[in-house]
């Protein structure tokens, strides 16, 4: 499985299933019933085991079939031809001009003084291997 693969399926699957934030989560959750918030009653066991192996159980069969849909969408995109002369506006290469015409360069004032401040740094570096 490709690295790309299993970060899709970590970031599309953790705060689904397990309510974490992706970096948090793991493979396997281990609960005991005497982990309870204070003042909530001690669960019982019978009540406790079948629904933690029946939670495992259907996470488990969820993430496998993200799995299953990710490696196919894998597949299926390495063997389209025109997979390498997609092109969209996220990834089209930023040209020299566009730090005008950009609007997430031109929106607020901070992005604004970012691009002066890149262009003023510019400016005074290539000034200087001129001489």
């Amino acid at each position: 499985m490709g690295s790309l693969v299993k970060l899709l399926f970590t970031f599309s699957t953790t705060d689904r299933l397990e309510k974490v934030h992706p970096l948090q989560s793991g493979i396997f959750r281990l609960k005991h019933p005497s982990e309870r918030r204070p003042g909530l009653p001690r669960e019982s066991s019978w009540v406790f085991w079948p629904r933690f192996v029946w939670e495992s159980f259907s996470k488990h069969a969820i993430m496998a079939g993200t799995i299953g849909r990710l490696l196919l969408w894998k597949m299926a995109i390495a063997r389209d031809p025109k997979a390498r002369a997609y092109m969209d506006q996220a990834l089209t290469p930023v040209r020299d001009d566009e730090d005008v015409t950009l609007d997430l360069l031109t929106k607020t004032s901070g992005a604004r003084a970012a691009v002066a401040h890149i262009k003023k740094v510019a400016e005074l570096t290539d000034a200087g291997r001129d001489t």
